[in-house]
């Protein structure tokens, strides 16, 4: 996060300000103001879930821009009060003494505690230290849980190396995860992620299997010879969007004389218009 000092402050005053009809208010600002023992953080955290009536959180323009500093992505729609309150409590931790509370309940969390912890590591202070936690937790097969670190989540275009973002996004792929919601998806194009995803695509073929037409997103800008014949046959052969996006990156790469001779039209879809069909249909 950018030393932003005043979100843990107003992340706290938003809670309250959603909390301000509940009787759960006095719980919540005793716990978050005793949370120096890890036992006490511990059961805080998991209480939240039963002391709140859960519901739409009311975030204020302000606090929407200090959270969208933290993280571009930032959406009001992706929290309810119950996550909002617990990303309070996790700001709320001193640091750097917040790491090994974090870690240890990580490690006994549930699904949705995972989710909302993984969803606020962007916003700590020292945000950067739990990167290792980050990589492990692409790990999981529990879609919620990779989704939370690779979606709408600022963490990995940060602090990822190439070869952990190549890994996010290759997975993200073999998960049929929406490509367009991963935040930097562009920034971060690379060869070594080209070639990579040009590999996984002959395997597909050869298996007599299609590709997500958002994968030629990232090789866009990053064409070979042999990769601009890939692109041509799945213009010839694909789905019709999937036609439709390898062209995009044929017209990116200068082949206008040849989509010209296929009889093609310019393709006007953007790679959020093309995510948006695939996953929304």
């Amino acid at each position: 996060m950018s030393g932003n000092t005043s979100l843990k402050e107003d992340v706290f005053n938003c809670c309250l300000d959603n909390l301000a009809k509940q009787a759960s208010l006095s719980w919540f600002t005793e716990k978050a103001k005793n949370l120096e023992t890890a036992s006490a953080f511990f059961l805080a955290f998991g209480m939240l879930k039963r002391k709140v009536e859960n519901g739409s959180v009311i975030i204020s323009t302000s606090l929407k821009s200090n959270l969208k500093s933290a993280n571009p992505a930032f959406s009001e729609e992706d929290w309810d009060l119950v996550s909002f309150c617990r990303l309070a409590f996790l700001l709320q931790l001193n640091t750097p003494e917040n790491k090994e509370k974090i870690e240890t309940l990580l490690a006994s969390a549930d699904i949705k505690e995972q989710v909302i912890i993984y969803k606020a590591l962007q916003y700590l202070e020292n945000a950067e230290d739990f990167k290792l936690n980050i990589i492990d937790g692409i790990r999981t097969n529990m879609i919620d849980v990779f989704d939370a670190i690779a979606l709408e989540n600022n963490y990995a275009f940060t602090y990822f190396s190439e070869d952990a973002w190549n890994h996010m996004v290759l997975k993200a792929i073999f998960m049929e995860r929406p490509i367009y919601r991963i935040h930097g998806i562009d920034q971060r194009k690379n060869g070594k992620l080209a070639g990579i995803l040009q590999d996984f695509v002959h395997e597909r073929w050869a298996a007599g299997r299609v590709v997500t037409p958002e994968l030629w997103r990232m090789i866009s800008g990053l064409t070979t010879e042999s990769i601009i014949e890939d692109l041509k046959k799945a213009v010839l052969n694909d789905t019709d969007l999937g036609k439709a996006a390898a062209q995009k990156v044929l017209e990116d790469a200068g082949q206008t004389e040849w989509i010209k001779s296929q009889g093609l039209e310019p393709v006007k879809l953007t790679w959020e218009e093309i995510g948006k069909e695939i996953w929304e249909a």
